[in-house]
């Protein structure tokens, strides 16, 4: 029986590979930036704001009125160098204030996601998604990085529908 000379590669290995190949990996970094925003900024400030979305290194935060907007403006070049020191790298170029409503949620909850279903693709969002699973052999897999595809795209374009 013939050895074979490639040991089987874990999941994790094949995804990172996956999203570094597409260019995703800064992508999943920036929204990185959202989840960590009430740690950045503490318990206090993070009650008041609400980072809402990252684009080209543009960090856009909500915050509860005008004397907040005033509060955060004092300290937003400490917050993007807390980011950029915890990343190593200059993943925050900016930041932007915005008076806005904040979700309710409390950090460390789970925001229901159902929305996101909600959300048509376009034909070449579907050709984009297929031709990247197509690469992966493993049927499983291949259904699995799909469904996260699919829900990232789906998320994007409901990000954007909102700003």
């Amino acid at each position: 029986m013939m050895e074979d000379s490639n040991p089987p590669s874990r999941v994790g290995e094949i995804l990172q590979d996956l999203v570094c190949r597409f260019g995703m990996d800064n992508k999943i970094k920036q929204l990185n930036i959202l989840k960590l925003w009430p740690e950045v900024v503490g318990e206090t400030l993070s009650k008041h704001s609400q980072a809402v979305s990252i684009s080209k290194g543009n960090l856009f935060v909500k915050v509860d009125n005008s004397a907040w907007l005033s509060e955060f403006s004092h300290f937003k070049e400490k917050i993007i160098l807390k980011f950029n020191e915890r990343h190593g790298e200059q993943i925050v170029k900016n930041i932007y204030f915005q008076v806005g409503s904040i979700s309710s949620y409390l950090p460390g909850e789970k925001k229901k996601m159902g929305g996101v279903r909600k959300v048509r693709l376009e034909r070449k969002d579907v050709e984009w998604i297929d031709k990247i699973a197509a690469n992966v052999k493993d049927e499983n897999l291949k259904k699995v990085l799909r469904r996260i595809l699919l829900k990232y795209t789906r998320a994007q374009k409901m990000a954007k529908n909102k700003r």
